[in-house]
């Protein structure tokens, strides 16, 4: 233990040491009466240069914003709520870092133990509204501490779950009486925590040595191979382009996988599956495709393009670390247990002695990358009024720095930027498309500028998201976060309209009444801006302007409502 960190008084201090422990700055939440003592700690703990306590201003906006720390530093987010509404208010962004595999720790409060089944005020336990049970179904570990001498296992046992493939959120309930009880004089936690920093990577090596010889025998056949990676590639993306230098295959990747690897690369053909590219469906369809490696996908119904047979047949073999994803591969000629880095690892190994490397072209990383494929062009340039979006990203794609982070949410933002936009660096366009809740990017975009205060962030929103969660800005004017939140606006929920003008001939109305985001931007202290026309951006989306202040700005960006989205494969 860091003789510097002083022994906790109770079980809340316990809590923040274990979190100062793990490099954890910040638990995002709201008060209240019955978690107060975790409170108090945060409040000694930020006395001292320890982690602090973020007010969100709603609880799901805290969720998203411990998820965007999470995502940016790697380490468990944190968020906390009080009894009663607190927790049913957290339970969106529980179930988004769930369905993303984003490792949370959730904290929630209960009455006092003896006041169970007697109807206290918001009471929240077992005998009356029973938050544990409504956040079961959305996290790997859940449990309801009950005796002060329960805490520490059950906290380390959380931290545990969040953090082990397949990782997300973990949920802790606990009384105000059990928080406020004395913490053990001799807490074990420091080891404990310690064996949590260094996680086993599991894989199965018989498989992925069959995995090398399926290759091999693809490559003697005069066959190729196409390698699709998803969402759990984090950290793996050279080891998959390297190899796919090796042995001479094409990559593609997910909706999600498309965080993890360089569009750049001269073996890149693009996004399979929701709003993707047609380069990448004809990878996968070329007659000299011999072998489909499937690296990290879940194989949902967008990275499958609504399981096209393109990419689920007997060509296809099937690697993730959680084996529950193999289900949706029955068809797969092979199924590799492992994380996506260590069987990639392995598989350079094997290719190291027996393939040449072939020479590779320097890479040009601007414009658009020359291996995919994307549709109509012509409105990069188009100075028409409003505004098309594809003129907004090709500024963001010229101007903003490299190392900017792109927060994009459930909005027309999300097909427009899977088809039309592309980042010079790995790891910097971040979505949560699997639940797809409205919002998400806005509080996330919060978090990741908390986690790195350096590094440029960019939220893209559209005006429906930002009427449910646009408070969470005055957030980033309290913390003097130089984050820009960019709006789509076009009046009304549009990609819900564009998606049901596929679907249905009944005409609906979807429009929201007009407003001003860029005054709405100001009232809570942030700058703010109208834009209309490509003099405008020109005139506000300039980054050494954005990001050289303390505070964030709204650029409410006008755009055409009828122009439509790319989202393909519907």
């Amino acid at each position: 233990m860091d003789a510097t960190q002083p022994l906790p008084a109770n079980l809340a201090d316990l809590t923040v040491a274990c979190l100062e422990h793990l490099g954890i700055e910040f638990v995002f939440g709201i008060p209240g009466g019955h978690i107060a003592a975790l409170y108090e700690a945060l409040d000694r703990s930020a006395h001292r240069g320890g982690p602090r306590a973020i007010l969100a201003r709603h609880e799901t906006g805290a969720a998203y914003m411990a998820d965007g720390y999470a995502r940016e530093t790697g380490k468990p987010g944190v968020c906390c709520a009080t009894t009663g509404p607190g927790v049913t208010n957290l339970m969106t962004g529980v179930a988004t870092a769930y369905s993303d595999q984003v490792p949370l720790l959730v904290i929630t409060a209960q009455t006092l133990l003896p006041h169970f089944g007697n109807g206290a005020f918001q009471e929240s336990s077992p005998d009356g509204m029973d938050a544990a049970g409504m956040l079961a179904c959305c996290t790997r570990y859940n449990t309801v501490v009950t005796h002060p001498a329960q805490f520490e296992q059950k906290l380390m046992t959380a931290l545990h779950q969040a953090t082990c493939s397949p990782g997300g959120p973990v949920h802790l309930s606990v009384p105000v009486d059990i928080y406020r009880a004395a913490a053990s004089p001799s807490p074990r936690y420091p080891a404990r925590l310690a064996r949590l920093q260094q996680p086993a990577l599991l894989c199965d090596l018989s498989a992925v040595d069959a995995l090398w010889q399926a290759i091999v025998s693809t490559r003697e056949a005069g066959q190729g191979v196409v390698i699709l990676a998803g969402h759990d590639c984090a950290g793996a993306g050279e080891a998959v382009l390297d190899f796919a230098t090796r042995i001479q295959a094409r990559v593609i990747t997910s909706h999600r996988g498309k965080r993890w690897i360089d569009a750049y690369h001269p073996t890149v053909r693009g996004v399979f599956g929701y709003a993707g590219h047609e380069s990448a469906r004809a990878a996968l369809t070329d007659a000299a495709t011999g072998l489909i490696i499937v690296a990290g996908s879940a194989l949902g119904q967008w990275s499958t393009a609504n399981w096209d047979t393109a990419l689920l047949n007997d060509r296809l073999v099937h690697i993730h670390s959680d084996t529950g994803y193999f289900s949706r591969s029955p068809m797969a000629r092979l199924h590799v247990q492992g994380h996506t880095g260590t069987v990639f690892a392995r598989l350079l190994s094997h290719a190291a002695t027996t393939a040449a490397v072939a020479p590779v072209a320097p890479i040009i990383r601007r414009g658009l990358p020359p291996g995919i494929e994307v549709r109509n062009m012509a409105p990069y340039r188009s100075e028409s009024v409003p505004l098309h979006p594809q003129r907004v990203l090709s500024v963001l794609m010229e101007r903003f720095p490299a190392d900017t982070r792109y927060l994009v949410d459930t909005s027309c933002w999300l097909p427009w930027t899977l088809h039309y936009f592309f980042t010079t660096q790995t790891d910097r366009y971040r979505l949560s498309s699997e639940l797809a809740a409205m919002g998400w990017a806005i509080g996330a975009a919060v978090g990741t500028a908390l986690a790195h205060p350096q590094a440029p962030v960019v939220c893209l929103t559209g005006d429906g998201c930002y009427l449910m969660f646009g408070q969470e800005v005055a957030v980033a004017v309290a913390e003097r976060l130089p984050v820009v939140f960019i709006i789509l606006n076009d009046s009304g929920y549009g990609m819900v309209k564009h998606r049901h003008r596929q679907i249905s001939d009944t005409p609906l109305d979807f429009a929201l009444s007009p407003v001003d985001f860029a005054l709405m931007a100001q009232a809570v202290g942030a700058e703010g801006w109208v834009i209309h026309t490509v003099a405008d951006l020109e005139r506000y989306m300039r980054p050494e302007c954005l990001f050289n202040k303390s505070g964030p700005t709204v650029l409410d960006i006008r755009i055409d409502p009828e122009a439509s989205p790319p989202t393909g494969m519907f």
